[in-house]
């Protein structure tokens, strides 16, 4: 990546998009049979304690992925491919794409930033040109999921490392870097950059952002 002003870094679900791209995906993968009821009805579940902050997030999380194990990975890009067309690409926030061409066109780097996994993220990145994407990288052996993730979960606290580690990488300072996100558990990211931005945001993050006096974007402004 090319030496730029500063970097905004972007989360994905929710906030770039108004939706969860993984849920496109498992409705998807349901209908066409590549993931069973049973498998759809364990990851329904796990988002719904999820949803309600209920036992550890992160480990709900990777139970989430284990569906793919035994998946083809050519598979599942081609249908994230196809789902975006579909299904995702019509949820982008115009908001966000304005805040795009605003640091675009004041020298910044805009960097996706999320705990979604590579498939997804790179299927909506050739649409949206990032210059970078920093996402969960899903492990393979053979060309097939294992049903683990190669590496940490970029989510909570390990996200901020990400960001840290980009930063130094390319001669930033996270204290000009921007971070929109939209909920409570991208509170460290958030308080890491000297821009965050409270996208729609949930509950917990809506009250940080207000104490903190962050800036809130959603649909409407």
């Amino acid at each position: 990546m090319k030496k730029h002003k500063y970097i905004a870094f972007y989360d994905l679900d929710r906030t770039i998009l108004k939706g969860n791209s993984a849920t496109a995906l498992v409705e998807e993968s349901l209908d066409r049979g590549v993931m069973t009821s049973g498998q759809y009805r364990h990851a329904v579940w796990l988002s719904i304690l999820y949803k309600m902050n209920v036992g550890n997030p992160a480990k709900m999380i990777y139970r989430m992925l284990s569906w793919m194990k035994g998946l083809c990975e050519s598979d599942i890009v081609h249908l994230c491919e196809e789902i975006y067309q579909a299904r995702i690409k019509k949820t982008i926030r115009p908001k966000i794409l304005e805040s795009f061409e605003m640091h675009r066109s004041s020298g910044a780097a805009v960097v996706l930033l999320s705990s979604a996994t590579s498939p997804i993220c790179e299927a909506v990145n050739r649409h949206l040109q990032m210059d970078a994407i920093i996402c969960t990288h899903l492990e393979t052996l053979n060309g097939v999921f294992t049903g683990h993730t190669l590496g940490n979960l970029v989510y909570g606290a390990e996200k901020k490392q990400r960001m840290l580690h980009f930063c130094n990488e390319h001669e930033a300072l996270p204290e000009n870097a921007w971070y929109y996100g939209d909920s409570h558990t991208d509170r460290y990211v958030m308080e890491a950059v000297g821009n965050p931005v409270a996208v729609s945001p949930d509950k917990r993050l809506k009250k940080i952002a207000i104490r903190r006096k962050w800036p809130i974007l959603t649909d409407d402004r």
